[in-house]
């Protein structure tokens, strides 16, 4: 970042006044010498040029000063440490006797060796340092830091500030631009949260077995009680006199739709409970990375928005190599906080997902709402899987092709959950 135009310095007042003595001394210089007074003649000269020089760095002292961070990662999981780099850049031949960062640092994060300040500012801690610049001199500073929580991490803006070597004057830029650090969720065995290691998707059988991919059509057949009227191919059944229904091909492989609520609650007011929300953002993220590593199509749902502005998290299902990157990113940039209820999410997802397809469903809190969703959704065919962070165990027994599983907050407290990735 190039902080070297003066756009944002500070040049009233005190370097007002400096001119004003300039001025002052050199007609105390003419009158000294006129008066033939050397000793007086040559002080009011060294405090001109002492004024001259303040003024100079007053000037030129932030031009062609550039100011920059940089990451060994820019996407690290918890627990992991990365190298964070300052570089400050002098590209000018003046020297800098003395140039002071003042920079906006997450609170979220562990820094090693280095002591920050308090902000005004909510998560956010100050970090200062200072440097010193030869011409055309480049320094470089590197400084550990562990990712200790998951989420979007903003550093910057910052203010960086110069002067002379006498102290008469200073001059400040504020530095805008800003850069973000992606600390993932935890990724563990599913096995840490209670869940069956081998069939933690449960081992029945969906009410309509056969799974059909929507995009593979393969002819049609006559209508059979039951066919809802999407699967209709009306222009057959026009062209038969009967009505006719589409076919479709089996999907080369089974479906995970994975439904995050990030309600913990019962009214949205009451607020969160973060904890319990880290604790199901964790077994979202490892229940996906186990889903592909068995050869299932995973999507991700979440009734929570993105910092980039999108209003629920919605990742189609697939099995691209990127596809578990892309759901590890998007819960990392998930914004605690909803307005809107995961049964309203899964009844209007659930419909554009292939028949057969597994509805896992992560909750901090069961809704009644949310039990008679689930209920019609297995009736139309699905495959329910509920993973219950509820401080009460739902009211729904498990059944072929209906899973519960109440993970206890015992089992899943952050510590041990931090110890099992230490492992």
């Amino acid at each position: 970042m190039d902080v070297g135009e003066g756009g944002g310095i500070s040049r009233g007042g005190r370097g007002d006044k400096l001119g004003q003595w300039l001025w002052l001394l050199g007609a105390i210089m003419i009158v000294a010498l006129a008066l033939r007074r050397p000793l007086l003649a040559l002080l009011a000269l060294t405090l001109a040029l002492a004024i001259g020089v303040a003024l100079l760095w007053r000037r030129y002292g932030l031009r062609a000063v550039h100011y920059q961070r940089a990451f060994s990662q820019s996407r690290v999981f918890p627990d992991e440490e990365f190298t964070l780099e300052l570089v400050v850049d002098n590209a000018k031949p003046l020297p800098l006797p003395w140039l002071e960062i003042e920079d906006e640092f997450p609170t979220d994060l562990h820094y090693q060796q280095m002591k920050l300040d308090l902000s005004p500012k909510p998560k956010v801690s100050i970090f200062r340092t200072l440097f010193s610049l030869r011409p055309y001199e480049r320094v470089r500073r590197r400084y550990r830091v562990v990712a200790s929580r998951r989420g979007y991490h903003r550093f910057g803006p910052a203010e960086i500030r110069t002067g002379d070597p006498f102290g008469f004057i200073s001059a400040h830029e504020e530095v805008d631009r800003t850069d973000y650090l992606i600390v993932y969720p935890r990724v563990l065995p599913v096995s840490a949260f209670n869940l069956p290691l081998k069939q933690p998707f449960g081992d029945g059988k969906p009410v309509r077995p056969l799974m059909e991919d929507p995009l593979r059509f393969s002819g049609v057949r006559p209508y059979a009680p039951g066919d809802l009227p999407r699967r209709i191919h009306w222009r057959a059944s026009a062209r038969t006199g009967a009505l006719q229904s589409k076919q479709f091909e089996p999907s080369a492989l089974p479906v995970v739709a994975l439904f995050l609520d990030v309600n913990t609650f019962e009214h949205f007011w009451q607020g969160l409970d973060p904890e319990r929300l880290e604790r199901a953002i964790s077994a979202t993220a490892s229940l996906a990375a186990f889903a592909l590593e068995e050869r299932r199509q995973v999507g991700l749902y979440a009734n929570a928005p993105l910092y980039h502005g999108q209003r629920f998290i919605h990742i189609a299902p697939g099995r691209h190599p990127a596809q578990l990157a892309r759901i590890l990113e998007a819960l990392a940039l998930l914004i605690p906080h909803t307005g809107d209820r995961i049964e309203t999410l899964l009844a209007r997802e659930a419909p554009r997902l292939p028949w057969g397809a597994t509805l896992v469903v992560v909750t901090g809190y069961i809704a009644p709402g949310l039990e008679e969703t689930l209920a019609a959704l297995y009736r139309a065919g699905h495959a329910i899987v509920l993973v219950s962070f509820a401080e009460h165990a739902p009211d729904l027994p498990s059944r072929p092709g209906f899973t519960v599983h109440q993970v206890d907050e015992e089992v899943a407290s952050g510590q041990q959950l931090a110890q099992l990735a230490l492992a």
